[in-house]
């Protein structure tokens, strides 16, 4: 008797403690809840501070070349009534030409990061082979960067192909030499390889690595706020290579691929991202280990 009184307390103290223990994991869960819900406000509010800031300040950088190209315009139109020589024509030539280009590079800036924050919209992903993706991006970006760049190519081993938009990949490619490059020229050392084992033979593997620059994290850590910009000198230019950084990680994230960029202890950069395998090389490769 004494047994089954004893048998029945405990099943009740089981029956407590279970009880307590699902009322106590409710409320956890309802303050994680809360404290993400919170945290996610204060993140909206502080993204759309910073997009306003940032859209105040490209307001400006559009305006000014276009100020430029219509004023040097308007000169130009009136250059027999105010007497202004060839060389002078020339020079205002040159300047409307830059403005151009300037303003170009901003229009360029805003629709890619429009479309990175819309998901892609026209991403078009296909089996590419990656090596002959990079070659071509190394080739524009040296030819584009007059110098400022030799990128060292590592290319391992044969890859397999890989399942991304290639316009997309070559734009973030591009933007990351970018930002990597500062005002004297630099080396960048660029390897690939495939993931070993288990999920990781899946992904290719990408690293960008720069030991002659230097970044300061609390700087990488808000150029990866896409609209979170710092503006410098008198005009409030908009550095273009750290807009290039965010716009190249949303665009390897939206291509299925992971993307870290680290400072070295010593001196130096580390970026290195994952692109997905194609899905006929997951079928070559399983029928390669069963053989």
């Amino acid at each position: 008797m004494r047994a089954y009184r004893a048998g029945r307390r405990r099943r009740r103290e089981d029956d407590l403690l279970t009880a307590y223990s699902a009322k106590f994991g409710d409320a956890l869960r309802r303050r994680e809840s809360g404290l993400a819900l919170r945290a996610a406000k204060v993140d909206a509010e502080l993204a759309y501070r910073a997009r306003g800031k940032f859209l105040a300040s490209m307001n400006h950088e559009l305006r000014t070349p276009l100020n430029a190209i219509t004023g040097f315009a308007g000169i130009l139109q009136q250059a027999q009534e105010m007497n202004i020589s060839p060389e002078q024509q020339q020079e205002y030539l040159s300047y409307i030409l830059e403005s151009a280009d300037l303003l170009l590079s901003h229009i360029n800036t805003i629709l890619e990061i429009a479309d990175a924050e819309s998901g892609g919209n026209k991403l078009c992903r296909r089996a590419v082979d990656l090596h002959d993706l990079i070659r071509q991006s190394v080739e524009q970006i040296e030819e584009e960067l007059e110098g400022k760049v030799r990128i060292l190519l590592d290319p391992g081993p044969a890859l397999p192909l890989t399942d991304i938009d290639p316009d997309k990949i070559a734009l973030a490619i591009r933007h990351l030499a970018e930002f990597l490059v500062d005002e004297e020229p630099l080396s960048i050392k660029l390897s690939t390889r495939r993931g070993l084992a288990g999920r990781s033979a899946n992904f290719v593997y990408v690293a960008l690595e720069a030991d002659e620059t230097e970044v300061d994290e609390a700087l990488i850590e808000q150029a990866l706020r896409v609209f979170d910009q710092v503006h410098e000198g008198l005009y409030r230019r908009i550095d273009q290579r750290r807009l290039g950084l965010p716009i190249a990680k949303s665009y390897i994230e939206l291509n299925h691929g992971k993307f870290s960029i680290k400072t070295k202890p010593d001196e130096g950069v580390l970026i290195r991202f994952s692109l997905p395998v194609a899905a006929n090389e997951h079928q070559k490769t399983a029928e390669m280990l069963a053989s």
